[in-house]
C-alpha cells in the first residue's frame, strides 16, 4: 500500500504556495548581516572597503572573511562594541537577530540629536542675550 502526501486540492492551494513554503528563506548568520552592513557603508561613503572598515573598528584584518569562512557566524561582544563605537547608526538588534531596520531611525538618530540641541542651544544664547541687554539697560 503507498502513502500519499498529504497536500490540499490544487484548486485550493497552486504551485506559488508550494513554492514559499518548501524552500524556507537562508538565515542570516550576525557576521553576514555585518558583511551586509558593510556593503551599504561603502555606498554611504562611510568606508571604502571591507578592509577599511575592519581598520576602522578597530578589528583584525579579514576578521569578516574568517568569520565567514568558518561557519560560526557570530560576532563577539567586544568586537561589536568597537563597531558600534565606530558606527553608532547600526542597529545593534538587528546585527544581533535580524528583526528591525539596519540603521538606526527615527528617535534614534544622531543627527537629528545633535540638531535639537544646537537648536535648543541657540534659543538659550537669545534668552541671555536679552537678559544681558536689559540689565545693560538699566
Amino acid at each position: 500500500m503507498e502513502l500519499k502526501e498529504n497536500k490540499p486540492h490544487k484548486n485550493i492551494r497552486g504551485k506559488e504556495y508550494y513554492a514559499q513554503i518548501a524552500e524556507p528563506a537562508p538565515i542570516q548568520t550576525p557576521i553576514q548581516r555585518l558583511r551586509e552592513f558593510v556593503k551599504w557603508a561603502q555606498t554611504q561613503g562611510l568606508c571604502k572597503s571591507e578592509y577599511d572598515f575592519e581598520r576602522i573598528c578597530g578589528l583584525s584584518p579579514k576578521y569578516i572573511s574568517n568569520n565567514m569562512h568558518t561557519g560560526k557566524g557570530n560576532i563577539g561582544t567586544e568586537m561589536l562594541g568597537r563597531i558600534i563605537k565606530a558606527f553608532p547608526q547600526l542597529n545593534l538588534a538587528w546585527i544581533c537577530t535580524g528583526e528591525g531596520a539596519m540603521t538606526m531611525q527615527g528617535g534614534c538618530d544622531l543627527n537629528a540629536d545633535y540638531k535639537q540641541a544646537y537648536e535648543a542651544a541657540v534659543l538659550q544664547i537669545e534668552a541671555l542675550n536679552r537678559i544681558i541687554k536689559q540689565l545693560n539697560s538699566k
